[in-house]
């Protein structure tokens, strides 16, 4: 094996080249050794410094492979140098050679664990970036998801709000398209002109309607008597003895009450000719009825059925139309007397107010004298019920009474089935289900200085839910003085009171008017004042070369400037003068017995007040304070939103639901109770009176089927009639 492959001749050198440098040693020889030549001649050793005994020195033999003479000495030195010398480098470059691979395997290696890194930390990333990527994808679904629910319900409540505003327009559209379609049969004559002819009409209808009062109390005595030994009763007008004579002494009062009822008896087939039926409709179709079952019996004396027609019920009928026709033609009356006595009356609106969603009541001018008239004069609610009920009441006659006849085999009893279903179709209490009403309606506002148009105006007005109150609402002429002036001694009491009259009276404040009139029985001085502008809690504006402000004191902690709190039952308004505060003007605000009737009234009604007023002393728990009222009754908007209520032209375009002839909380109030009331009572009365006739028809047709005659006689039906009449009495006498 050859000894170059088995060390490394360069790290041997360095080794030995560590060796003290003495003559001991001879290093090309020992490399020329180890190459495999022959070696040099050793050197002679140097003597050592020691005392030791010499050893000899035993001479190396040469190698018996080696033949050849000596050469000269110098030779072969030259010859192993660069032998040894080509050796050297020949390892050394093997050795750079081994280096460089190793170093190239060692860079490969670091190579391919910096590549495997690199995709590790790629793969990590690619990972990461893949979950950040879910993660922000999930995320962004849930906010999209959150996003789209909150634009789904968004969109629902604009939706329904839309859909509701859209209600109210079409509801709004179609009462004007119905107004439009009435005026157009609506003629207006002069309100003192109509007020003595509704008048007139009263009158006459209270006397004929007591006549036919009279008539109706005879046919129900000629109609009972047969039946009560106790009642005397001449034999020739027994319709149990002497059929004829007592059922043409029936048909006579009819006809006879008729004749005195004949505009009201003409208008049912009239309305009905031309398109609109009216309650009034029944009542003649039933009076005719009883005239035809009348004949019938006369002509067919043995048809069976009932033998005593039903002629008391129809003539108590007409009675309860004329009382009906006689207790509106009243109210009218006093609704024209209402316009007659005001000079510049004020009208009360229901207005729907888009910006805050809502009906409010207001009071605004009345822009058009003649709209309040064409309002008296238009349809009312029971008119447009009758447009309803009437067809329905008079088609469910005939087919009932069709049937009734036809299942008997009877067909001539038709006529009494005819007459005893349309007895019981309109009962009292439906008749009379808005005149009386209406009346004593009229009657109460007439008092308190105000009218209202009908129960379709008062259905209006009971379906506001805010009230829009002024400052002389709140506290009218009188209520609101000057108690005292806290002087701080930068200028005189009556430059205070001056300049606070100045600003108040600028801005057009009732307060102003207060301050004013304190200044002149002061005998004051009277500023001018310039530049004048409300803000929050106060009133700003130049008075002179002085700047002044005068407000509450919110106002006053906004500004910086400290004061000292009020008393209670007084308001404090502290005038700035420059910056300085001048003084203190202490006011009181006294509620009058009128104004606190009308706000608890307002509570009891369960409104809400909405404060239309510049004066920057009044506030919503200044109000609830004073009048002793819930928190949260009142409602303040801002400065811009006032102006917008006090803006004259608010409720133009709106049909005047009353009139007021007086200021003041106290008739606006009273006019929002006999609207509520007025509206409560009539539909009240018309429900009652839907159910009474409906379920009346049917139980007559039922009877009729089972020819139950016996359980259908007058004095039945009238009882019928009279025992619905009694609720709708009661809920008429609570519009007094």
């Amino acid at each position: 094996m050859d000894r170059k492959d088995d060390m490394d001749l360069e790290s041997l050198k360095n080794m030995l080249s560590d060796v003290p440098d003495t003559d001991e040693f001879d290093l090309d020889s020992i490399i020329a050794e180890v190459s495999g030549q022959a070696p040099a001649k050793a050197a002679e050793p140097m003597p050592k410094a020691s005392a030791e005994p010499e050893k000899p020195v035993e001479p190396q033999p040469a190698p018996a492979a080696e033949t050849k003479a000596e050469e000269p000495k110098t030779a072969p030195r030259n010859k192993k140098d660069k032998t040894a010398k080509k050796a050297a480098e020949t390892a050394a470059a093997e050795h750079e050679s081994v280096e460089e691979a190793r170093e190239a395997r060692i860079a490969a290696r670091e190579q391919k664990m910096e590549e495997r890194e690199r995709r590790t930390a790629q793969k990590i990333a690619e990972r990461q970036a893949r979950r950040e990527a879910k993660l922000a994808e999930k995320e962004a679904a849930e906010k999209a998801a959150e996003q789209q629910e909150i634009v789904e319900e968004a969109a629902a409540e604009a939706a329904s709000r839309k859909a509701s505003i859209s209600r109210k327009q079409a509801r709004a559209a179609r009462i004007a398209a119905d107004q439009a379609e009435e005026e157009e049969d609506i003629k207006l004559v002069d309100p003192e002109v109509a007020m003595h002819a509704a008048r007139r009409r009263s009158g006459i209808l209270s006397f004929r309607s007591l006549l036919v009062l009279i008539l109706a109390a005879a046919a129900a005595y000629l109609s009972f008597a047969p039946s009560f030994e106790a009642l005397p009763l001449p034999v020739v007008l027994d319709i149990l003895q002497n059929p004829t004579i007592g059922i043409g002494a029936l048909a006579a009062l009819q006809i006879l009450a008729l004749l005195i009822g004949i505009d009201v008896f003409g208008n049912g087939f009239s309305s009905l000719l031309h398109g609109r039926p009216a309650r009034g409709t029944l009542v003649s179709f039933a009076a005719l009825a009883s005239l035809l079952h009348c004949a019938s019996l006369l002509v067919f004396p043995d048809q069976g059925g009932v033998a005593v027609p039903y002629t008391a019920v129809s003539i108590l009928l007409l009675y309860a139309e004329m009382r009906e026709a006689r207790g509106r033609s009243l109210a009218q009356a006093r609704s024209y007397r209402a316009v007659c006595e005001a000079e510049q009356p004020l009208a009360v609106y229901s207005h729907y107010d888009s910006e805050i969603d809502a009906c409010n009541a207001v009071k605004c001018p009345l822009y058009d004298a003649s709209s309040f008239l064409t309002e008296i004069e238009r349809p009312d609610t029971v008119d447009r019920f009758s447009l309803i009920y009437t067809p329905i009441a008079l088609a469910l006659a005939i087919i009932l009474s069709l049937v009734a006849s036809f299942n008997c085999g009877e067909p001539v009893r038709f006529f009494w089935a005819f007459s005893a279903i349309l007895s019981v179709s309109a009962p009292v209490g439906l008749l009379c289900a808005f005149g009386a009403s209406y009346k004593n309606t009229a009657s109460r506002l007439l008092r308190s200085g105000a009218a209202i148009a009908g129960a379709r105006q008062a259905n209006l007005l009971r379906g506001t839910e805010k009230v829009m109150l002024l400052e002389n609402d709140l506290f009218p002429t009188g209520s609101i003085e000057l108690e005292a002036i806290d002087n701080l001694g930068r200028i005189t009491d009556e430059q205070i009171l001056g300049c606070a009259a100045a600003l108040t009276e600028s801005a057009g404040l009732e307060l102003g008017r207060v301050l004013t009139d304190t200044t002149k029985e002061r005998f004051g001085i009277t500023f001018t004042a310039r530049d004048v502008r409300l803000v929050e809690g106060g009133v700003t504006g130049a008075v002179g070369t002085s700047r002044i402000v005068l407000g509450t004191a919110a106002l006053m902690v906004k500004m910086g400037i400290p004061i000292e709190s009020g008393h209670k039952g007084q308001i404090n308004m502290y005038l700035v003068v420059d910056n300085a505060l001048a003084g203190v003007l202490t006011m009181r605000y006294q509620t009058t017995k009128n104004t606190y009737k009308a706000m608890r009234l307002m509570r009891r009604m369960h409104m809400n007040a909405v404060l239309a007023v510049r004066d920057f002393n009044i506030s919503p728990a200044m109000v609830e304070e004073e009048f002793d009222l819930r928190r949260g009754f009142a409602d303040q908007p801002d400065p811009t939103g006032v102006d917008r209520l006090l803006n004259p032209n608010y409720a133009k375009g709106d049909a005047p639901a009353a009139i007021l002839t007086r200021e003041g909380a106290g008739p606006f109030m009273q006019v929002l109770r006999g609207a509520d009331k007025l509206a409560g009572a009539v539909r009240s009365a018309l429900t009652l009176g839907t159910f009474a006739g409906l379920l009346g028809m049917l139980i007559v047709f039922y009877l009729l089927y089972q020819n139950a005659a016996d359980a259908l006689p007058v004095m039945n039906i009238l009882l019928y009639q009279l025992i619905w009449y009694i609720p709708v009495f009661i809920i008429t006498q609570q519009t007094r």
